[in-house]
């Protein structure tokens, strides 16, 4: 507590002194717009114009305001997009290694990697996590950590629910997040916002702010910051065989001996934007981030009856000699508590302006980087018996990016219409995946790994590593780079009043798999002023990463009749043992995407949206089925002079493994209407995706549960109502969330079970009491909802109360109220 008030405090005094600054500087500024007004409705995703609104766009693009983003009673940019955009799902993964901290989200069913993320227009890097989940579509993927984005610190956020690797490269399959900084250059925000869950846990502390500063006449420096600190929640019941050692009076058992909620989590986040006019032609802009954060989650009990724990282990090689057991240190089990320290940075710079010629220029360098590193406690490495250290740190992850664009547009005229707008440009890019080895005591082959037993002459042995997350090895350890360049051009515009259309292609060359072309087709026709149609057909493709191509999750077994050291695990597919296999160098994952939709407007204030996709993705990439190795296997390993060839127990790797089409419907309605002396504004959003294998390997047509859930895990189903009110003085915000059923599935159908289709209500009230001062209280998920209960025994035996993989979490209700100043 003393640790939350000093770093509160301090952040407090900064965001302070920011609004402060903010007040004296306004007396000196020249008159800017209001956060998030300095866009407008003016779109730059997916096109290369600079006269394009989102309603008249031929691609769906969905704007959403800072000031929408910050109506919520969660900072996390994650959950605030899950009710934003109803293409969106977001899990809250328990006891999942690094998806705990990096959470992985899914637009349109697809993977996170398979959604490209901007900021101010410019690649956002990965995060350093790659997702060994067991979740089937996430599995394997390395997406961007979205959490490290401050919703204060946007303006306009632009959701392209289209294809766009023609413009953007790889990644951009089910769409693009576009988040646009702030730009004012006067004004400011503080807000502080308090809030805890029904059950009276999961206390959430939360202080924001934003400055807008002039940079002499022709400038602006923005910048926003946050604070976060979340306490855990538990919504888990004591394990039966825990609560069981209870009723037998046995001591020290952790109550519960499992815990399923959030993590306990902190952070601190800070982003700027800045730029200066050097002249009236030409401008220099730059923005960057700094992101901490820390976490720690509790991963499965063991349970003292569990073999390393129970396990009688000589001490010396006399019979009748001394002996120990880990029920010495853990007569209760233990629980491991596993925690990452995530580390996010970035910087871009630029210039660009526009020649007397009409020719545009953008030149732009970027660089970012993610870096985590984990700790495990409260467990131990067995094989080193009970002189193991009880915390460990196994090792580090980072995600480093270096990025140099330049973008070219030039305008064409083509007579009595406006003129077209043909672009070209070229990029070069850099990533580097790093693993760094842990503590030699989180990987060590301990002395007790492997003994004879002198009592009974059988060969006895304790596993190997900080148990729960075995540290990276040195031989996991390495740094690994690839680099590629492109170009692409396009050319877009209206050929009349009533039709637009857009073309455009990228060549892209990869150091390590070659080169690939992608091209894009759109257009919009509008009959009237009230309704349109509009369509695209486009390729794509996302280049398998660094990361994928060299990470691994293994352990070291002991072989039972000889004593040696196994690996097995996940290895890399460049690994020569994976290759021994049939593993062959990863190759992008292809799509297809086709997509036709309908806009009808019938006023200024009321627009509706239709729009079909259909994308196809090809060679996506999963886990490959487990190989064992025989004595022979490891032997002709050793002939071909693999190292450490003779030493593989298990393995598998990341593969190009299946096909699938994914498609769906996409429904927006907004409604602006005068309420009293306010304004209003209905929204309505569904959204309904079908995902299908349509081609497999053997080993994902074998495994049903990996199958079904690729094809099932999320709801095809997905909606949210809204009604937002602001008056002179108060405020009103409700907003119904609908998920569809979906389900868990098992590898026998006895094993599959069914989440009912549940339905989350928001309410947010809000009250001005100055022209400075709000106040607001509100609750999400009032109505105190929950999934389903959990029916299967064997999720009941470790402790779980409701459906753990729910769309819509398992925590309940959660009020909050919060005060925002503005300057």
């Amino acid at each position: 507590m003393r640790k939350l008030l000093r770093t509160s405090g301090s952040i407090i005094a900064v965001l302070a002194g920011m609004s402060a600054a903010a007040a004296f500087a306004q007396d000196n500024a020249k008159e800017a717009p209001g956060p998030g007004a300095s866009q407008g409705e003016i779109v730059v995703t997916g096109t290369r114009r600079n006269d394009l609104k989102a309603a008249d766009s031929a691609q769906p693009i969905d704007i959403i305001t800072g000031a929408e983003l910050l109506e919520k009673g969660t900072a996390d940019m994650n959950d605030l997009l899950r009710t934003e955009v109803p293409s969106l799902n977001v899990q809250r993964l328990v006891s999942n290694d690094g998806a705990v901290f990096t959470r992985p989200f899914s637009l349109r069913g697809l993977p996170p990697d398979q959604t490209l993320v901007l900021v101010n227009g410019k690649r956002r890097h990965r995060g350093a996590t790659v997702q060994f989940t067991n979740v089937p579509y996430i599995r394997g993927s390395q997406g961007p950590d979205l959490s490290a984005i401050p919703s204060i610190a946007i303006g306009q956020l632009e959701v392209l629910r289209d294809g766009a690797s023609a413009l953007y490269g790889s990644d951009a399959i089910a769409g693009v997040l576009n988040f646009g900084l702030r730009r004012d250059r006067e004004g400011g925000l503080l807000i502080a916002r308090y809030g805890q869950f029904y059950k009276g846990d999961g206390e959430d502390f939360l202080v924001q702010g934003n400055v807008g500063l002039p940079f002499t006449d022709a400038g602006f420096v923005n910048i926003s910051g946050e604070y976060v600190n979340a306490s855990t929640t538990s919504r888990g019941i004591q394990r039966p065989d825990a609560q069981a050692l209870i009723d037998a009076g046995v001591q020290d058992v952790p109550v519960p001996a499992q815990r399923w909620g959030n993590p306990e989590s902190e952070a601190a986040r800070i982003f700027v934007n800045a730029g200066i006019e050097l002249s009236d032609e030409m401008e220099f802009y730059t923005f960057g981030n700094y992101s901490w954060s820390r976490g720690t989650t509790a991963f499965f009990y063991r349970h003292p009856d569990t073999s390393f724990i129970s396990t009688s282990i000589p001490l010396t090689n006399t019979p009748g000699g001394q002996r120990f057991s880990f029920r010495q240190l853990f007569p209760g089990g233990f629980t491991p508590e596993f925690g990452a320290t995530v580390t996010d940075a970035a910087l871009a710079a630029g210039l660009k302006g526009e020649f007397s010629s009409g020719l545009t220029y953008d030149l732009s360098a970027s660089y970012g980087q993610n870096h985590a590193s984990y700790r495990i406690d409260n467990t131990v490495n067995p094989s080193l018996g009970l002189a193991s250290p009880t915390s460990f740190k196994p090792g580090q992850l980072e995600q480093r990016e270096l990025a140099f664009n330049l973008d070219l547009t030039y305008p064409i005229a083509i007579g009595t219409s406006d003129p077209l707008t043909l672009a070209g440009g070229l990029e070069y890019r850099r990533e580097t995946y790093e693993i760094t080895a842990g503590d030699m005591a989180s990987w060590q082959v301990g002395p007790f790994a492997s003994v004879i037993d002198p009592d009974t002459g059988n060969r006895v042995g304790l596993p190997v590593g900080s148990n729960g997350f075995p540290g990276f090895s040195p031989i996991q350890a390495g740094e690994f780079a690839r680099s590629n360049w492109a170009a692409y051009t396009s050319l877009e515009g209206n050929i009349t009043d009533a039709l637009q259309f857009g073309l455009a292609g990228r060549y892209e060359n990869y150091a390590d798999f070659g080169s690939k072309f992608t091209w894009k087709v759109n257009g919009r026709y509008d009959f009237s002023d009230v309704f349109a149609v509009r369509g695209s057909v486009n390729t794509g493709f996302r280049a398998p990463t660094p990361g994928q191509s060299n990470a691994s999750q293994v352990q070291t077994n002991i072989d039972s009749v000889t004593g040696a050291p196994l690996t097995a695990g996940i290895i890399a597919p460049n690994n020569p043992v994976a290759q021994f296999f049939g593993a062959t160098p990863l190759k992008p994952e292809n799509s297809f995407n086709l997509a036709g939709g309908i806009v009808v407007k019938p006023s200024n204030r009321i627009t509706l949206t239709v729009d079909y996709f259909n994308i196809k993705v090809e060679d996506r990439i999963a886990v490959s089925g487990n190989f064992n190795l025989t004595p022979a296997q490891r032997a002709q390993l050793a002939a071909l002079g693999i190292p450490g060839g003779d030493s593989f127990q298990q393995v598998s790797f990341f593969t190009n493994s299946f096909d699938s089409r994914t498609q769906g419907v996409d429904a927006v309605l907004t409604v602006g209407f005068d309420l009293g002396e306010g304004k209003a504004t209905l929204g309505l959003n569904g959204n309904y995706t079908k995902t299908d294998v349509i081609k497999a390997s053997p080993v994902i047509t074998a495994d049903r549960e990996r199958l079904l859930e690729l094809e099932g895990f999320v709801p095809k189903w997905k909606g949210n109502a809204s009604f937002t009110y602001a008056g002179e003085r108060f405020g009103f915000v409700a907003r119904a969330n609908y998920y569809g059923k979906w389900t868990d599935y098992g590898a026998a159908p006895a094993a599959d079970q069914t989440g009912g289709a549940e339905l989350l209500v928001d309410l947010e009230l809000s009250y001005r009491v100055s022209d400075m001062l709000k106040l607001a209280v509100g609750g999400e998920n009032i109505f105190d909802n929950y999934p389903d209960l959990e029916a299967r025994q064997s999720q009941i035996n470790n402790g779980i109360q409701y459906l753990r993989f729910a769309p819509t979490g398992f925590n309940g209700g959660f009020w909050y109220v919060r005060a925002t100043a503005s300057f």
